[in-house]
């Protein structure tokens, strides 16, 4: 595990409660492309945008995620017009845009099933 360029990509992978409202979520409101699915009927499905990917898959138990392990931060070369478009959109936004101390300035949304997406962009 010493070479570091032996890695290519990373993807967050959102168990949901309903492919078809989360895709549609990512794509109409986000501006994201489905990319794949798989499954008949559909179970599996990938969004991108950008160099951003998220793998959506069809929750079997209908639970919601643990309030521990639902957030995905993505890093955006315009934070403004993130922002704006998230407003316009009126998609919920659970942390308000602000210059953090960590030399960030960032926002929160929350998808459908109750993921944290943190959009963000450094100095």
């Amino acid at each position: 595990m010493s070479d570091s360029n032996n890695f290519s990509h990373s993807a967050a992978i959102f168990p949901v409660s309903d492919l078809s409202k989360s895709i549609e979520f990512y794509t109409n409101k986000l501006g994201f492309e489905k990319t794949f699915e798989w499954g008949e009927p559909m179970y599996y499905a990938v969004v991108k945008k950008g160099g951003v990917g998220i793998h959506l898959t069809k929750r079997s138990d209908g639970g919601r995620p643990s309030k521990y392990h639902r957030a995905l931060y993505i890093f955006v070369n315009n934070i403004d017009d993130v922002y704006k478009h998230c407003k316009d959109e009126k998609i919920k936004i659970v942390n308000d845009i602000e210059d953090r101390d960590y030399k960030m300035k960032d926002f929160d949304i929350e998808d459908p099933d109750g993921f944290i997406i943190t959009f963000g962009n450094g100095d």
